[in-house]
């Protein structure tokens, strides 16, 4: 039977293998983008690859933000502190961390349209509008819980 603990344990381990994801990504795009058509024989990064790999690893850290800041998430529900404070500020810090890489995308798309053409760079667009979206959404549910603390906290008041 499916119950709340083993929702939390296989979000957990997806969170997990998104860490491991994430890594594998940061050691394996720059062969992906390799100029294989290059003379020197030192390994060169194909131009385009150049500003596709550049927004990607600043947004790493901020993907490795938002990962934790959900590890902890997760570990406060599984204690059974949903509406805390603590949680709240995890949410704002996850939020956060999807409008940066909302920016660094427009930002890229940018670049590269005036380098390249915006076709190149279009992809760039719809994961900054996806982040962005994310990181409303994520607003949204931490001003729900501020709000549901507030009541948590006048019910616990009351007699």
């Amino acid at each position: 039977m499916w119950n709340k603990e083993r929702s939390v344990l296989l979000t957990q381990a997806i969170v997990r293998i998104c860490y491991v994801l994430l890594a594998a990504a940061v050691i394996v795009l720059p062969i992906v983008f390799k100029d294989y058509g290059s003379e020197n024989r030192i390994s060169m990064i194909s131009e385009l690859g150049r500003y596709v790999m550049g927004p990607f690893y600043a947004i790493v850290p901020a993907g490795y933000v938002a990962l934790i800041c959900i590890d902890k998430l997760l570990m406060n529900i599984k204690k059974e502190l949903v509406f805390d404070a603590k949680n709240v500020k995890l949410l704002r810090i996850i939020s956060w961390s999807c409008f940066y890489a909302a920016v660094v995308c427009v930002a890229a798309f940018v670049l590269i349209g005036i380098t390249f053409t915006y076709s190149v760079g279009l992809g760039l667009v719809i994961l900054a509008a996806g982040a962005g979206f994310m990181g409303l959404v994520v607003r949204v549910v931490k001003n729900i819980f501020e709000a549901a603390i507030v009541i948590k906290d006048e019910n616990d008041l009351t007699i």
